[in-house]
């Protein structure tokens, strides 16, 4: 998967974890509305509610261009590292399907030394508020 924005937010889950993912999306989407989100799928299931509901990309494990890794990482934790090495985002924030995001979660990366010229400055106000793209 090709690079297509500088910074996002990833989560990812297996069939059992859809309906954890759900809420951990809508908090996502509600408190950061204009960062993008990959959804990381392990396993062979509908995510397409999900997909058009969240304006999601999806990064499916099936798909992974390597066969090497797909075994590797499917079916196990280790699912999640494939948006590290084929995720669309230079930069990203990882939250678990069973997280719940109750505040900006943007606002703890923008700390960071580099937020005034990183991939958050895109996304963030000089009085720290999230700006649409």
């Amino acid at each position: 998967m090709n690079v297509q924005a500088p910074f996002g937010f990833v989560t990812g889950c297996h069939a059992g974890d859809k309906f954890l993912v759900q809420a951990t999306l809508a908090s996502m989407r509600h408190y950061c509305p204009a960062v993008p989100i990959c959804l990381v799928v392990d396993g062979v299931f509908d995510v397409s509610d999900l997909e058009k509901e969240y304006d999601l990309i999806i990064l499916r494990i099936s798909d992974l261009p390597s066969a090497e890794m797909r075994k590797m990482v499917a079916g196990n934790p280790r699912a999640k590292l494939a948006a590290m090495w084929e995720g669309p985002f230079e930069f990203y924030v990882w939250l678990d399907c069973r997280a719940d995001s109750s505040t900006d979660c943007a606002s703890a990366c923008r700390m960071n030394s580099w937020r005034r010229s990183g991939p958050l400055a895109d996304y963030c106000s000089p009085n720290h508020e999230i700006r649409s793209r």
